[in-house]
């Protein structure tokens, strides 16, 4: 066991060092590539899984690039065709095109109000390919080119697609969008309001009377314990803040919300999800990491975010 410590740590930190100068360097665009996700799905909860997940495909491959990076059309390439992969491992049909003569297509535009009502219907009402290539070019400002590699498309085909989405835009920009229905909710009341008091009260007895043996902690994105014993060890033993937690619908989702009590009053300290099994909590999925989420979620709520918190976090803009 000493050899295996011995020869595992410095792989830890030199991989924990790595992915520093990896944060770094897409720092500029984590922004706009979280809410490019979050369109691209039609879900804050939805895009943050697949923010998550671009940003691990993104650290992961790039060894394997031998050529001069474009870093903004990499990441997006890649939550583009992160997309389009788990969607067709569902069985879902790509829509398909014919294409524009590059030469004759119609100059129309889509003006900002009409682009922004757009974001709210695209999901609902457009094919996924016509929702990737109308945010890529007309939001985000790549050409034709750019994105023709990204949906693997003709650069023809990205043309009549985005010319199609315009029409659609256009076509269902005074809809209003369903009212997104809680998931769930109802046949986990009474589990979610007995939690909810527990933790009010601080009753840590009965909040780990709830938890199976065999509980998974995943606190996005990375740190994860996989029994109530690990908890016990691991995140349980942290003493931060004085905390306030409410139970919230966000988004279509019944969500724990945690507000601590800071210099500056009480800011968004998490948010977190439970997973019940025969009336116990087999999973908890929280977003303490998730600063895009969180920052999301806290103009929804209309409260400030704590944006200094252990382990080193520190989400204030640099000066």
């Amino acid at each position: 066991m000493d050899g295996m410590s011995e020869s595992y740590d410095p792989i830890v930190e030199e991989t924990r060092a790595l992915h520093k100068k990896f944060e770094d360097l897409i720092e500029p665009h984590r922004q706009s590539l979280w809410r490019y996700c979050r369109y691209l799905t039609g879900s804050p909860w939805d895009g943050e899984d697949l923010f998550q997940e671009t940003l691990l495909k993104s650290f992961a491959t790039m060894a394997q690039i031998w050529h001069p990076l474009a870093l903004k059309s990499y990441l997006f390439r890649i939550a583009t065709n992160a997309r389009i992969d788990g969607l067709r491992k569902k069985k879902v049909p790509m829509d398909t095109y014919a294409e524009l003569d590059l030469y004759n297509f119609p100059e129309e535009t889509v003006d900002p109000l009409e682009m922004i009502e757009a974001l709210e219907v695209l999901v609902q009402y457009l094919p996924q390919r016509q929702i990737a290539v109308f945010l890529l070019m007309e939001v985000y400002g790549f050409t034709a080119s750019d994105v023709a590699g990204m949906v693997r498309m003709t650069e023809g085909s990205v043309y009549a697609a985005l010319h199609r989405a315009r029409a659609n835009i256009r076509k269902h920009r005074n809809k209003i969008p369903d009212q997104i229905q809680p998931d769930n909710i109802e046949s986990n009341a009474q589990l979610l309001d007995t939690l909810l008091q527990a933790m009010r009260s601080g009753d840590m007895d009965s909040i780990l009377g709830m938890f199976e043996e065999s509980i998974q902690n995943d606190a996005k994105p990375g740190f994860q314990e996989y029994s109530k014993k690990e908890m016990l060890n691991g995140s349980f033993k942290h003493r931060g803040p004085v905390l306030h937690v409410s139970l919230e619908l966000l988004w279509g989702r019944k969500v724990f919300v945690v507000l601590a009590e800071t210099e500056l009053g009480l800011a968004l300290h998490d948010i977190g999800e439970y997973d019940f099994e025969n009336n116990r909590i087999v999973y908890h999925r929280g977003y303490y990491f998730c600063k895009e989420l969180l920052l999301e979620a806290g103009k929804t709520l209309n409260v400030p975010v704590q944006l200094q918190k252990a382990p080193n976090l520190d989400w204030r803009e640099k000066r």
